[in-house]
């Protein structure tokens, strides 16, 4: 499966820009979206820990009309979060590129954006179908990869399942699709998608190993979280059903991020 864009624009600064930020203004909160037993091995002193699948019920924590910095472990949870403060008015976010490694002096990092189209929020449902379609494809692909590829049989087992639900949102959204009339195809994982990457190829961009659980984790907690942020700004329309629907899959995108969370607190 080839990697299209689901993700929109947000404001990320290297480790350098961030620290000379906080110096300057003393005004920047700082927000932490790992997980707890991430956040106790080491984070940047003064940052408030919101993990990225507790960020939507915790929005209340936070002030709209602050600037905030927020990071995760290598950037990718911390952009998805920033994108997501961002649609929900918060005016002056920044995402730290690299997350906590750059800031302790990781150079490794690539680019979340790298290679990627930008996804706008698809005023056209099928059009938001067809994002989401290609991106369930692109989990499950990866999902059962690594159900084949670690050795840990408790994430072996995570990942199994996971596959599992992706595959059932692909035939959800598939018959979705079919219902408009859209050739479902479009998201078939042997069609190279124009300026994309492959999995393998979007994680080595990113500096992940790709034999590393923390990592495989890291990167599935991303995706998932965009998928929630996908489904959950889908489901801004009129139509109540429609409303329902992607409300629904967003709830289980969180759920699938929880697993993910409770099998890095475990294995990390």
């Amino acid at each position: 499966m080839k990697w299209r864009q689901f993700l929109t624009p947000v404001k990320s600064v290297t480790a350098e820009k961030a620290k000379e930020l906080l110096q300057k203004d003393d005004k920047i909160r700082v927000l932490d979206v790992r997980q707890p037993k991430e956040y106790e091995r080491g984070h940047i002193s003064g940052a408030k820990l919101i993990p990225i699948g507790e960020l939507n019920d915790r929005l209340d924590e936070l002030r709209p009309e602050e600037p905030y910095l927020v990071y995760c472990a290598i950037g990718g949870r911390s952009r998805v979060a920033a994108q997501m403060l961002s649609g929900k008015g918060f005016a002056n976010i920044y995402n730290l590129s690299g997350g906590f490694k750059a800031w302790n002096g990781w150079t490794g990092f690539g680019d979340y954006e790298k290679g990627l189209e930008f996804f706008e929020g698809a005023a056209v449902l099928a059009e938001a179908l067809e994002i989401a379609l290609g991106m369930e494809t692109a989990l499950r692909e990866f999902y059962q990869e690594k159900t084949e590829s670690v050795s840990d049989k408790e994430a072996k087992a995570v990942f199994k399942k996971l596959a599992g639900f992706e595959k059932a949102h692909e035939a959800i959204l598939q018959k979705r699709l079919a219902e408009l009339g859209r050739d479902t195809g479009a998201a078939d994982a042997s069609r190279a998608l124009e300026g994309g990457m492959t999995t393998s190829e979007y994680m080595e961009a990113l500096g992940l190993e790709g034999e590393s659980v923390e990592d495989a984790l890291n990167f599935a907690m991303f995706v998932e979280a965009q998928a929630m942020d996908l489904y959950a700004r889908a489901a801004d329309r009129d139509d109540q059903g429609l409303k329902d629907f992607f409300l629904g899959m967003a709830k289980e995108e969180k759920n699938h991020i929880d697993q993910l969370a409770n099998l890095m607190e475990a294995l990390v």
